[in-house]
């Protein structure tokens, strides 16, 4: 749908679509619009956060990649499962968030589990998609559904503007999208609380 007025936003897309038990996984921490990269502002002060399958949170910096290009976020990995990556972003009155599941181990399946605080989007069953199949999405903020939000989507190879998709929540806050096409699929909601405003989004990489 190209929207015309595009919000900068957090995003994150893990280096592989997988990792194995005793891997480090490297995940790219990426800011512009509509899945085109900009150079953020210096210095980041962004922090980390992974949640296990299991549920234990731990923080994880957010560093400079072997490159000197990009920033990243690095974790072990312990038992098989999903795991949630977040990057969380405030500047003033102007909050980010960033989600990505990353799976470690083969064919692993899961459910998005959320951290019940800001605004977030909550993936439903987590498994392998491909163009055709459809994944649940619930809106939450502070962990209470959002009715009636709009969620903009677009993937990474998208050669044009902006999202191409327009979505409205339910009155559960939940919605159901059906992916069009291959590629790493950004979902990003923008809501207010007060004189704050909140910007979220969630990658789900390597739709094939």
């Amino acid at each position: 749908m190209g929207e015309t007025v595009n919000r900068y936003a957090l995003w994150l897309e893990p280096a592989h679509l997988h990792f194995h038990h005793g891997d480090s996984a490297r995940v790219k921490v990426l800011w512009g619009q509509a899945m085109k990269r900009d150079k953020p502002d210096q210095p980041v002060n962004w922090t980390g956060l992974v949640k296990e399958p299991g549920g234990r949170e731990f923080s994880v910096p957010v560093v400079m990649d072997r490159d000197g290009f990009n920033y990243e976020l690095v974790f072990e990995g312990g038992p098989e499962g999903i795991y949630t990556a977040q990057v969380e972003h405030h500047a003033g009155q102007s909050h980010y968030l960033a989600r990505v599941l990353v799976p470690f181990g083969h064919h692993v399946h899961g459910q998005g589990r959320p951290f019940n605080r800001g605004l977030e989007i909550v993936p439903g069953e987590y498994s392998e998609f491909s163009p055709g199949a459809s994944v649940d999405l619930t809106v939450l903020f502070d962990g209470k559904p959002l009715a009636g939000t709009r969620v903009l989507a677009t993937y990474h190879i998208y050669d044009g503007d902006g999202f191409i998709h327009e979505l409205f929540t339910d009155e559960n806050g939940a919605l159901k999208f059906k992916f069009d096409a291959r590629g790493h699929w950004m979902f990003r909601v923008h809501a207010t609380g007060g004189e704050d405003e909140y910007i979220a989004t969630l990658v789900i990489p390597g739709v094939r």
